[in-house]
């Protein structure tokens, strides 16, 4: 089981156990996933706008520490609606990449034209954001 290598220092807040639960679950029947895994480094504050909760995942290649709040300079900063959150969960990963040309990407794209999911980094950190898509998405 992966939780070893996930270290949930934001258990008071409830989003994190759910973060902490699907990667754990992703990581333990998806191996070609604990390869994205290994390879992921940096900071992903997640700012649920909706509910006021912020967690930061700190990718530590190989480990990740869930911390409540953000941290300094995370590499990328992700804010959207609670709901919204779990789109990208459904993102499908086709060629390595995330696909938005299926019902879930055409959604997930459409959050972002209108704003309501935001992205700060993406565009300097798109290997990051590649390799978390990855990683949590169910498909």
């Amino acid at each position: 089981m992966e939780s070893e290598f996930i270290d949930n220092r934001a258990s008071e807040v409830p989003f994190a156990g759910i973060l902490a639960d699907l990667l754990t679950t992703n990581l333990a029947q998806h191996p070609e996933k604990r390869e994205v895994f290994r390879k992921m480094q940096g900071g992903v504050a997640i700012d649920l706008v909706d509910i006021e909760t912020v967690v930061t995942l700190i990718f530590t290649g190989g480990g990740l520490r869930i911390e409540a709040g953000a941290s300094e300079n995370p590499d990328l900063i992700i804010r959207t609606a609670s709901d919204r959150v779990m789109d990208l969960n459904a993102l499908r990963i086709v060629g390595g990449l995330p696909w938005y040309f299926d019902e879930a990407g055409r959604k997930v794209a459409a959050h972002l034209l209108a704003g309501r999911l935001k992205i700060d980094g993406m565009f300097t950190h798109p290997v990051l954001l590649t390799r978390l898509t990855n990683i949590m998405s169910v498909m």
